[in-house]
């Protein structure tokens, strides 16, 4: 049977109502309504017509008389992101740069900050794809390591396999048992990965402490989104405290790789 996946794009992520500054505003007047509002940057208008944009930071050592038309910065092609991006495409952009503007240079229809991907659109694309490598990941674990539970490479704690028999027999009882891998945690199918040779090769991972280090980031991120925590902890890029859009990014092209190696599409 063929599954629809839901995809995410730029124009389902970004914020629509774009909110601008007056070209004939003063630098103070522009910095304290961004303040206000918890915005990075906005377009600049005069009238209609956007004649560029300001960001807080550059705002916040000019001269506070100074028109903010004398700080804006052109929008360019690079500040410019197609509203069919793919999901894939938006997080690498956001990781080069903070935010970009759908539409054009002569009319911004919507904004694209990495804020953004803690919206629902983000949160539904993301889940679709984890349930879709979390079934690849039990059914290669069932044809792999069939013994995944005795298997001496795999340190499962006690109440990790209580916990996975206790969720079987109910569902035994109830006469709609599957295997017993189907009532592992994600956290459980990683270690179980990570620990067999066949496993993590079947993946495309060089070794097993790669795949548990790269499944690792994939577990923080199934974790955010199946508690609906918020996604990007921290707006900032690199090495920061929080989630950042850099995590993402690494998860993201982890699922996408192991989906791929595991051949798990459906299209």
């Amino acid at each position: 049977m063929v599954r629809d996946l839901y995809q995410c794009t730029a124009g389902d992520l970004a914020t629509q109502a774009v909110d601008t500054v007056p070209a004939d505003w003063s630098v103070a007047e522009a910095y304290e309504w961004l303040s206000e509002n918890g915005y990075d940057v906005s377009p600049v208008v005069d009238g209609e017509q956007p004649v560029g944009f300001v960001e807080i930071d550059e705002l916040s050592t000019a001269p506070d008389g100074a028109p903010v038309s004398e700080h804006r910065q052109d929008i360019t092609l690079e500040e410019i992101i197609s509203t069919d991006a793919d999901f894939g495409s938006v997080l690498s952009a956001l990781y080069d740069s903070g935010f970009y503007f759908l539409g054009g240079r002569n009319q911004v229809t919507a904004i694209l900050t990495r804020a953004d991907l803690n919206t629902s659109p983000a949160y539904i694309h993301l889940y679709d794809r984890l349930s879709l490598l979390e079934e690849g990941l039990r059914d290669l674990i069932q044809h792999k390591a069939p013994n995944w539970k005795t298997n001496d490479a795999v340190d499962l704690y006690h109440d990790e396999k209580q916990d996975i028999e206790r969720r079987y027999q109910k569902a035994e009882s109830a006469n709609i048992a599957l295997e017993e891998i189907h009532y592992a945690h994600f956290s459980t199918l990683k270690k179980i990965v990570a620990a067999i040779d066949p496993c993590w090769e079947a993946c495309g991972f060089s070794s097993g402490d790669a795949a548990e280090r790269d499944l690792s980031d994939v577990t923080d991120v199934r974790n955010a989104v199946a508690h609906s925590n918020l996604l990007i902890e921290n707006t900032g890029q690199g090495l920061m405290e929080g989630r950042t859009v850099t995590t993402v990014l690494d998860a993201y092209e982890t699922i996408e790789a192991c989906i791929e190696e595991l051949d798990l599409e459906s299209d």
